[in-house]
Order: C-alpha cells, then sequence, then structure tokens
C-alpha cells in the first residue's frame, strides 16, 4: 500500500453497523482524550511558567517533570484498553493528537534551555562551516575563530574539543542558520515540525500494519521528546523523524520507495550513525538482486554528505567522536560499565584493557546483529523489534547514555506495546517484555537528579532505579519464555516418538 493509498484509507466510509457502533461506544474514548489533553497541557504550562534559569536549581523542574507523565500515562492506558474508533470518531481523534504535540511542543518553544546547551553547540557548527572552516578541526576555542565568537559561542559548552555530530545534522543546523542567525528558537521550530511528521509517519506506519493509528499518541503526547526537543533542542528529533519514515517507505511498494528508503536510512545515518546496523532488517532478502538502487542510493548518500568536510577537515570528519565513544563516564551503558568494572577489578591496562573491552563490545553488538537477523529472515522477528534490539546492544555499550537519546526507543513503543493483559489471551509477553525499553527510557529522566546534585551523588542508586528493574524484568522473562520452549518441545518430541513407535508396531503386524 503506499502512502497516498494508507492516508486516504483513514478517510473510507464504515459500514453501517460499524457507524453506529462508534457512534455509541467512541465519544467516551475522545472525550477521555481530550481531559487528559487539558490536564497534560496545563503541566507543560506550569512547567513554562516555573522554569528556571539555565543551569540552576533544577530539581523542581525536573520533579514537575515527572509528575507531568501520569495524565500522559493515563492517555496510553486509554488507547491500549479501549477499542479503536472508527470513521469520523477515528479523524477526530488522529487531529486531536498531532495538533495536541506540535501545542505542547508550542508552549515550551521560547524558553532557552534549562539543562544542557549543546543545541548552542548546534548553531556554532553552522557558523563555523558558513565561514570556511570545519568544525570538525577547529575547536570554538581556537583562535583562529576569535572573530566569529558572539552570543552562540557564549552560551556554548566544551569550548576545547572539535564537534563529534555527522553531516546530516550539520545540514540542519546549516539551514537553520541560513534561515535565521543566531535564533536557537528558530531551529528549535524545525525540530518541532519535523515532531509532527514523525507523529504523521507513525499514524501511516501503524494503519499498514492494520494496527490503530491513534497508538501514535505513546510517543506524541510523552513529556521526554517534548522538553528535550522543545527546550533543550536536542537533535535526536532529526534521526527519529527519518527512522520512522524509513520504516514507512520500507512497507510501501510505489515506485521509487526502494531508493527513498535507502536515502532515508542514510539521512538517519548521517545523524546519529548507529542506524546504519539497520541496514540488514530493511533489505528484502529474497530479492536481494533488486535492491541495488536502495544500496546505490544509500551509499551515495553517506559519501556525499562526507565528501565535503573530508576535503575542507583534510581527511579528518569524525573531529571528537572517537574520544567522545571510548571516554568512561558515570552514565554509561550496562556493558560499558561492566567491562570497566572487569578491567579495574583485575587492574588491566592499555593493550589488554582496550582489547578485553572492544572483544566485549563486538560480541555483544555482532552477537545481537546475527541473532536478530537470523530469526529476521525466519519471520520471527518483526522489522521494529529488531531494531529495538540491536539500537539496545549499541546503547549497552556506549560510554554515554542520556535520556533524549532514548526517545528512539519511544518512537517504536506505539507499534510493540500491547496492554498487559486480555480476558480472550490472558497475560501478553510481549506486552511485559515492553515495559523495560518503556520504563528505561522515562525514568533516565532521574539522571538529572544526580548531575546536578550539590553532593557527591550515588551513581550505584542510579543505575538501580534506571537500569536493575529493567534488566530483571528481561532476564525472568527470558527465563519464562526458555521454560515455556523446553515444555513445547518435550511435548512434540513426544508425540513424534509416539507416532513413529506406532508406525513401526504397524509395518511389524504387516509383516
Amino acid at each position: 500500500m503506499s502512502i497516498a493509498e494508507t492516508f486516504r484509507s483513514l478517510r473510507d466510509p464504515v459500514s453501517p453497523d460499524d457507524a453506529r457502533r462508534s457512534s455509541r461506544q467512541m465519544p467516551g474514548r475522545l472525550l477521555a482524550l481530550v481531559f487528559l489533553f487539558v490536564c497534560l497541557a496545563a503541566f507543560i504550562i506550569w512547567l513554562r511558567v516555573t522554569a528556571p534559569a539555565p543551569e540552576t536549581h533544577v530539581n523542581p523542574f525536573i520533579s514537575l517533570w515527572l509528575v507531568s507523565f501520569l495524565p500522559y500515562l493515563l492517555a496510553c492506558v486509554v488507547i491500549l484498553l479501549f477499542p479503536p474508533s472508527q470513521g469520523r470518531w477515528l479523524r477526530y481523534e488522529l487531529a486531536l493528537i498531532v495538533l495536541g504535540t506540535l501545542v505542547l511542543h508550542a508552549i515550551l518553544l521560547p524558553l532557552p534551555p534549562i539543562v544542557s546547551r549543546d543545541s548552542w553547540r548546534y548553531l556554532w557548527d553552522a557558523r563555523v562551516t558558513l565561514h570556511g572552516f570545519s568544525p570538525y578541526i577547529y575547536v570554538p576555542r581556537s583562535t583562529v575563530l576569535i572573530p566569529l565568537r558572539n552570543v552562540i559561542y557564549d552560551n556554548s559548552r566544551y569550548r576545547d574539543v572539535p564537534t563529534l555530530y555527522p553531516p546530516g545534522a550539520q545540514g540542519f543546523y546549516v539551514l537553520s542558520y541560513l534561515l535565521a542567525p543566531n535564533n536557537l528558537t528558530f531551529f528549535k521550530g524545525i525540530l518541532v515540525v519535523l515532531e509532527g511528521i514523525t507523529c504523521v509517519a507513525l499514524m501511516l506506519l501503524l494503519r499498514q500494519r492494520g494496527m490503530d493509528p491513534a497508538r501514535s499518541l505513546l510517543y506524541a503526547w510523552c513529556p521526554l521528546p517534548i522538553i528535550e526537543f522543545s527546550i533543550q533542542g536536542h537533535q535526536e528529533a532529526i534521526a527519529v523523524m527519518f527512522l520512522a519514515l524509513t520504516l514507512v517507505c520500507t512497507n510501501s511498494k510505489w515506485r521509487g520507495s526502494r531508493a527513498m528508503t535507502g536515502f532515508l536510512l542514510a539521512m538517519a545515518t548521517l545523524t546519529n550513525l548507529y542506524p546504519l546496523l539497520c541496514l540488514p532488517f530493511v533489505l528484502r532478502w529474497r530479492e536481494l538482486r533488486r535492491e541495488w538502487s536502495l544500496l546505490l542510493v544509500f551509499s551515495l548518500t553517506i559519501v556525499l554528505a562526507y565528501l565535503p568536510y573530508i576535503i575542507l577537515s583534510h581527511g579528518l570528519p569524525l573531529g571528537f567522536f572517537s574520544t567522545y565513544a571510548s571516554e568512561q563516564s558515570s552514565n554509561a551503558g550496562m556493558v560499558a560499565l561492566w567491562t570497566h568494572s572487569l578491567t579495574q577489578t583485575f587492574h588491566w591496562t592499555g593493550l589488554l584493557a582496550l582489547l578485553t573491552r572492544y572483544s566485549i563490545y563486538a560480541f555483544v553488538v555482532g552477537g545481537t546483529l546475527l541473532v536478530s537477523w537470523w530469526l529476521y529472515i525466519h519471520e520471527r522477528l518483526s522489522r521494529e523489534a529488531a531494531f529495538l534490539l540491536i539500537i539496545g546492544a549499541v546503547f549497552a555499550i556506549s560510554t554515554h547514555i542520556y535520556a533524549w537519546y532514548n526517545t528512539i526507543f519511544l518512537m517504536l513503543v506505539p507499534l510493540l506495546a500491547q496492554p498487559l493483559w486480555s480476558r480472550r489471551s490472558g497475560w501478553s509477553k510481549q506486552g511485559i517484555v515492553m515495559l523495560a525499553p518503556w520504563y528505561f527510557s522515562i525514568s533516565m529522566i532521574v539522571w538529572y537528579y544526580f548531575f546536578y546534585a550539590s553532593a557527591r551523588p550515588d551513581w550505584g542508586l542510579y543505575y538501580l532505579i534506571v537500569y536493575d528493574g529493567p534488566v530483571l524484568l528481561l532476564v525472568v522473562m527470558a527465563l519464562w519464555l526458555g521454560w515455556q520452549y523446553r515444555a513445547t518441545f518435550i511435548r512434540n518430541s513426544g508425540v513424534t516418538i509416539n507416532e513413529k513407535a506406532a508406525s513401526m508396531n504397524g509395518k511389524f503386524r504387516e509383516e
């Protein structure tokens, strides 16, 4: 189904029985969503009114931010538990979700970044690039760039290191700077537009899957991306949009959709790099010979995007990324933390520690990639679940994990989340498993408490709150599923043995 056909299907008339049923039942769901949107908007307005000055006493702001998840979670319960709407009620709900997310973002847009100044660095990179210098070579504090210093430089941080953001993200920085120089609010406005596109893309993707498109609310109304993109201005909104559009195009059959899929995935890769590992899951392996257009466009897009910076940077277009990816931090992923603890326990240093670290990282990511690919090509794992697993593996070995990184998990939640229990099928294994990335994404907001603590924080408590619960849940579910698989295997093996024995007895009697 093409994107146009999918969009038109939202307006298809329903049968008289469905129309009568929806006229009786669905307004209740819509009214509940309207009420919860008003509650969420009230919290967002409260956040704007009480927002502190940048990098001051932020704990009350963080606490109110966490409380604002209550109406959002209730709205998610309404979407997941109530039957999907039909006809005009569905269109009203979708309009409420799209317009609602734009309104929620717009309320906070004028605020300056409060807990992170990364977005100021985006504009500085654009300013440097447009003046003919490479942000991958020249650090902001460089004497060569003294004539360029202005309010952007004054508000940015990490002035002693070159940039680490790939060319795709740099393109959006430059576009924003060309349209509105030195205007951070304008750049954040671009991110809000991208969020609207992501919301519509999720609706189309859910419709392609035969699912309720209103489930896009699980991402669109989440206070995490609303705060991180509208106030902080983090560039992850770009990668999230491109990955959502990649999934839409991958499932489409219109002419040129394969080439467009390659372009969109390349742009996601050029924004955050790790989407490169999603490439095996967008290829149609049974028709691999016909995938040349996707692979060609994907490769050319990446080469052409890096080429200007390779020339401008004298062959060094990575900047600070290699250092950033290798330094140990207090908010590293679980595997990175365990590996660091292992090398510290045995006092491994130098080359031995380096080989140990990267061997474990390669095993985790490579193993996840191979297992996910095998399950995917045998149709035992969906594309979205494969994306979730491989990105989760990358985050597990990452030396830095921040709350805004997890917005990519939240984009996949509407496609994979299920009610925990239903009368027809009982407990949902997938629904229980999806609690782990959902909780992980939201709970990481508490990192701000520890980072801005006046005394030395207890990072062990941070990992206990954020990581231990999801890890324990996944381990328990893995054991449960393994036990069920074992019981099924033994039962099927017993049936097979009995059938073979009966067959042999029959042959013996005939002889």
